[in-house]
């Protein structure tokens, strides 16, 4: 039996590292329209922009990693996770939970990715 080994070239190579940076930097302005737009939000209605920072930066995180998976490019774990606590954080702040804690929220998010990492095998 012959194995075939199949090789990218350096000219597909680079190409899937702009459009990664391309979204990474798609992500950056999404992050800095999501602060300003929180600050005004925060002056003209009263809102709590901290709840709004901390989901809606988990939402970008979320979204790239969703951008990188639909173009077949390598995903970060980190990140998935920072934006999985990201959203949840901001959701308990905006509904005011008045025990939540974000350590039992970052190891609940860890054993879930360890438990994805070991059914996925």
């Amino acid at each position: 039996m012959v194995k075939v080994e199949v090789v990218m070239d350096e000219k597909a190579l680079i190409a899937k590292h702009m459009l990664n940076m391309k979204f990474i930097k798609f992500s950056w302005a999404l992050f800095f329209i999501l602060i300003g737009g929180s600050w005004i939000l925060e002056s003209l209605y009263k809102i709590d922009k901290w709840a709004l920072i901390y989901a809606g930066s988990g939402g970008i995180l979320l979204l790239l990693n969703l951008l990188r998976i639909i173009w077949k490019l390598n995903i970060s774990k980190f990140t998935i996770g920072l934006g999985a606590l990201g959203v949840l954080f901001g959701a308990a702040k905006y509904y005011a939970l008045p025990d939540f804690s974000i350590w039992a929220a970052a190891v609940l998010i860890i054993g879930i990715f360890m438990l994805f990492e070991v059914l996925r095998k």
